[in-house]
């Protein structure tokens, strides 16, 4: 465990920087219990998300303080407007939260935020870990670009057009380069200690809110829905592993807060009576987090359509039947709203909210990638779904057994059968993505996720969860009722007594049984993603060494010329050595290519555009690609397995991984 003393300073950093941005909008809404933390996270973020804009358009370098500032602001004005923003007014007959209320749901979420822990150490092994995937040389330079440059600004980054910013969610990208500020920890350390941060921690507290606003605050529904938020290895852990897709997986995570606030505001389940907010602040809730969730990847407006539909659908069609609606005792009371209004405000709302699919639909489209699904038939991937594990190996029959069974009681429950409909819609999209080849109807639909089946797998827990939750806080009342009956039968009053005992046994056991072949298989999965030997797809042991001391062989103000399919291109995130193509799907000058394709051979061209550029080092790590045999790194044969080369002095060496000097040009 010694490996991993070194995540525990950025990792409180990270926690810090989070509560410290999002309690002040909190504390300033006067919020008690639970609510504090569904309102205090996505406020954070949200600060995270428009700082850097306004550091940018202030020409302000990128640090905590802009973050800070913004943050007093906003608490600021939430304090001047909390008379119409603050605690909800409850009605006859409840009580109102009380602060010990908070701890109970935040202790249910660090049962399942310890499992997903204990799942991302056994993946990643040490933690520092770099991540041996395409997406990965990205996201780690991105953020020495901001460090180099100071702006984390989405309109700033310029990483894949060197001078031609264009619009990037760097959300993620601005919190690592935070950490790694105020830690002082490397990048790939501060990147997995956000990685941790937002997996097991920001998500676990998001999925027991979730599930609260499902299934009601009782504790049993709580702690159920803290485990249950690490029952589902598609989620976080699959994206952990594939792409690497940082930034998705993050404006995922903050989903479950944007459903809270969207669930209140439909006054569907039992949000209002789980952790009631005043209307004011459900606006707010809503429109921060949305915020937070797009600017950390701008697919969440497409997720967050699809888990809606039902809803609204549900919402619409109680309005034409002006049905009750629930109040914040949990009791249904006839609509304030007479039936005329209901029905044009429902007719309203289903129009936009069409209008919005429709336009979401086609600002979203990406470039069309000819990924097909791994089934031969959709029945393939329609049992993967069922069995709780699309894209990996094996079933996890335990947590489908929670689905179904919460589905069962969705569908004979009153007003709960929009549960399910949210679940069918989540896993048609998946079983289009992975049970059918390339078509042009495919891409219609999923475009917005480049018809890639990892992206739309990683979905299916999102509409499992709330059925999962019911499921088994249903269970485990079943359960304690046929103990106590049994206890009682054999005159065991002693049994019925010890009640903080069974509870923790049967934590203990809820826990172990959705842990099983879901968790193995997670591991499994992203374990494969992170191993670090001379087989590496990315970055190998000797690759990395050599990086370790290029800060003593190179000058600070040194170019180097590389090729970033092999991981050569990461001296700039880990060595902070500019190079001249930090990402493999850059748009670079001539200049750049007639380096990288003729440097070796000292033509005439690339010792010119060498000359012109400064560039007087080459770091070759040989022809293994990150995507093996690719066509696309041609033009970087000239710094890839050039140890013949005439034009090259060799200055450092670990294994096949070589640092070269240029110094064989003659112009």
């Amino acid at each position: 465990m010694n490996a991993w003393i070194p995540l525990a300073l950025p990792l409180l950093v990270a926690i810090g920087i989070i509560a410290v941005l999002g309690l002040p909008a909190a504390l300033a809404l006067r919020l008690r219990g639970f609510a504090i933390a569904i309102v205090a996270i996505p406020a954070g973020f949200a600060v995270l998300a428009l700082a850097p804009l306004i550091a940018g358009f202030a020409h302000v370098r990128w640090s905590l303080l802009p973050a800070l500032a913004l943050a007093a602001a906003l608490a600021l004005v939430l304090l001047l407007l909390r008379r119409w923003l603050g605690a909800p007014r409850l009605e006859r007959g409840t009580r109102p939260n009380r602060p010990h209320r908070l701890w109970i749901p935040i202790g249910a979420a660090a049962i399942g935020g310890a499992a997903i822990a204990t799942s991302l150490v056994l993946s990643l092994k040490t933690a520092d870990a770099v991540s041996q995937t395409y997406d990965a040389i990205f996201h780690l330079n991105a953020v020495r670009r901001i460090l180099e440059t100071g702006n984390a600004s989405p309109l700033g980054m310029d990483l894949v057009n060197p001078g031609h910013p264009t619009f990037y969610p760097t959300l993620w990208h601005g919190f690592v380069a935070l950490v790694a500020q105020l830690s002082g920890a490397s990048i790939p350390l501060a990147t997995n200690a956000v990685l941790f941060t937002v997996s097991a921690i920001v998500w676990p507290i998001g999925a027991v809110a979730l599930g609260r606003a499902v299934a009601g605050p009782s504790v049993r529904a709580t702690v159920v829905s803290g485990i249950i938020a690490a029952a589902f290895p598609n989620f976080p852990l699959s994206l952990a592993g594939f792409g690497v897709l940082y930034p998705n997986l993050l404006s995922l995570t903050l989903l479950p807060f944007v459903l809270v606030a969207a669930l209140q505001l439909l006054d569907l389940g039992q949000a209002r009576r789980a952790d009631p907010l005043s209307e004011g602040s459900r606006w707010l809730l809503l429109l921060g987090s949305v915020g937070a969730a797009v600017l950390a990847h701008p697919n969440a407006v497409h997720v967050l359509l699809l888990w809606l539909a039902a809803p609204v659908a549900a919402t619409a069609i109680r309005a034409f039947r002006n049905g009750p609606v629930a109040s914040t005792t949990g009791l249904l009371r006839p609509a304030r709203l007479g039936r005329a209004p209901r029905i044009a405000l429902a007719v309203l709302g289903a129009v936009a909210f069409v209008v919005l699919v429709v336009v979401a639909w086609y600002l979203g489209r990406t470039s069309d990638h000819p990924w097909g699904g791994s089934h031969s038939s959709p029945l393939g991937a329609v049992l993967d779904a069922i069995g709780s594990t699309p894209r990996l190996e094996g079933h996890n029959w335990p947590v489908t057994i929670l689905v179904l069974l919460g589905a069962l009681i969705a569908v004979v429950g009153f007003g709960r059968r929009w549960l399910l409909g949210v679940s069918l819609v989540l896993i048609a999209f998946y079983v289009v993505a992975d049970g059918f080849p390339p078509a042009d109807w495919r891409t219609f639909f999923l475009s917005p996720w480049y018809n890639d089946p990892w992206r739309l797998a990683a979905l299916v827990p999102l509409g499992a969860l709330p059925l999962a939750v019911i499921g088994a806080s249903a269970a485990a009342a079943i359960a304690g009722t046929a103990l106590r009956r049994t206890a009682r039968m054999f005159g065991g009053t002693r049994v019925v007594r010890h009640r903080a005992l069974w509870f923790a046994f049967g934590t203990a056991f809820l826990l172990a049984s959705t842990q099983g072949a879901g968790a193995f298989a997670a591991v499994n999965y992203v374990s494969s993603k992170y191993e670090f030997d001379q087989r590496s797809a990315l970055l190998s042991p000797d690759e990395r060494a050599l990086l370790e001391r290029l800060p003593g062989k190179v000058p600070a103000n040194a170019v180097i010329a590389d090729n970033p399919w092999n991981g050569s291109g990461l001296a700039y995130a880990l060595a902070d050595r500019r190079v001249l193509a930090p990402h493999t799907g850059g748009a670079y000058s001539p200049e750049v290519t007639a380096i990288t394709s003729g440097i070796d051979r000292g033509t005439v061209e690339a010792c010119t555009a060498a000359q012109k550029l400064g560039v007087e080092y080459v770091l070759d790590f040989g022809r293994d690609y990150v995507f093996p045999g690719t066509p696309r790194a041609q033009p970087y044969i000239g710094v890839s397995g050039v140890e013949r080369s005439d034009v090259l002095t060799e200055i450092d060496r670990q294994g096949n991984a070589v640092l070269y000097k240029i110094t064989g040009c003659r112009i």
